[in-house]
């Protein structure tokens, strides 16, 4: 007969009845519990004292009780308890003391407010002391202490607006200089090549306005040169050199100019029908020549390139004046005709400013 036919229910391996072999799996599950008990009890807990007399890092004495052991692992999870509830604690201190402010950003923008590799964000966030700036999309969003947060966001607007933060500097300086808008376009350069030389070269930022479209003929506007204290101070000159005379050496080397006086009534002379004889100077001298307005800060005809070509400009430019000085007087200086060729033409709208007037 089978051990079923028997009415007992045997383990065919141990030869175990099914209660007795779970009274015995219970058993060793006790004693693995135990084992794991003495295992903690043997280690110390970090900045923990001596508990029930016991030597830290050393289990409990040979012989130890169960209500010391109990006691034991109590103290663990009080300490454990206590570092966590001072965590929460620590955590909810910074969340009352943190706020958040968000800026929209234009795309074209992005790319001046993270910089190279994200250089001036990082700055931003180290200097002013904030949590977090997140960058993504539009949005930025900075996160941290109130007067951090502040900070940041001054920086972020400084650059939105002028293209550079005074964060940047350490000493930093900035000097308004009130300019006519005809001389941005040779502050600026082709390219932008003069702009980008005053920051390469003097380590200066150079904030040009938008002009409006209505705005008064001979209104000035300010250009920002700023940076540290004696960076300011040289990119102010080269600024103020550029609008006098269209170049300074910082920006423009190898490059001279010559001043010349000219008569207003001799203006039409140097210029020729329709500009032909402005462009033939500029043209075959190499040469930039600057006729001035009223609002130009040098009043002299201002003859500017590489020495040689300037020489020999200011040469044919004095006979151009000399054979109109020398024309018949009076209404025949009108009338006639030029001695090198010009008669008067008819006056075009940009040729008025220079005109002579009776």
């Amino acid at each position: 007969a089978t051990a079923e036919d028997a009415g007992g229910d045997w383990e065919d391996v141990s030869g175990l009845s099914k209660k007795e072999q779970k009274r015995q799996d219970k058993r060793l599950a006790d004693e693995e519990e135990a084992r794991m008990i003495s295992a903690m009890t043997k280690k110390a807990i970090p900045g923990m004292g001596p508990a029930s007399g016991n030597i830290p890092g050393m289990a409990p004495a040979k012989g130890a009780s169960s209500q010391d052991i109990d006691a034991r692992l109590k103290s663990v999870g009080s300490a454990a308890t206590a570092a966590l509830r001072a965590e929460a604690e620590e955590a909810a201190k910074k969340a009352a003391n943190s706020t958040s402010v968000t800026i929209n950003v234009p795309e074209a923008k992005i790319g001046v407010l993270i910089g190279p590799k994200g250089s001036t964000i990082k700055m931003i966030q180290e200097k002013s002391g904030v949590t977090r700036i997140d960058t993504s999309g539009e949005v930025f969003t900075i996160m941290g202490p109130p007067q951090a947060v502040a900070m940041a966001e001054h920086a972020i607007r400084e650059l939105l607006e002028k293209g550079y933060t005074s964060m940047a500097f350490e000493d930093f300086r900035e000097e308004l200089i009130p300019l006519h808008p005809s001389v941005f376009p040779d502050l600026i350069g082709k390219q932008g090549c003069v702009i980008k030389a005053l920051k390469t070269e003097l380590g200066v930022e150079i904030s040009i306005p938008e002009v409006p479209k209505n705005a008064a003929p001979g209104k000035k506007f300010k250009v920002s040169v700023a940076g540290s204290i004696a960076a300011v101070e040289k990119g102010k000159q080269v600024v103020l050199d550029i609008a006098m005379f269209g170049h300074s050496e910082a920006t423009h080397p190898g490059v001279s100019h010559a001043e010349i006086e000219v008569p207003d009534w001799q203006y039409r002379f140097l210029i020729g029908k329709a500009g032909s004889e402005l462009r033939h100077i500029q043209n075959n001298y190499k040469v930039k020549v600057n006729i001035p307005r009223d609002h130009s800060a040098c009043q002299n005809v201002v003859v500017v390139g590489l020495e040689g070509d300037v020489e020999r400009a200011q040469v044919y430019i004095e006979k151009v004046l000399w054979n109109a000085e020398n024309q018949s007087k009076g209404r025949d200086r009108e009338d006639k005709t030029i001695g090198d060729g010009y008669t008067e033409e008819p006056e075009e709208d940009w040729m008025k400013a220079y005109m002579y007037k009776r």
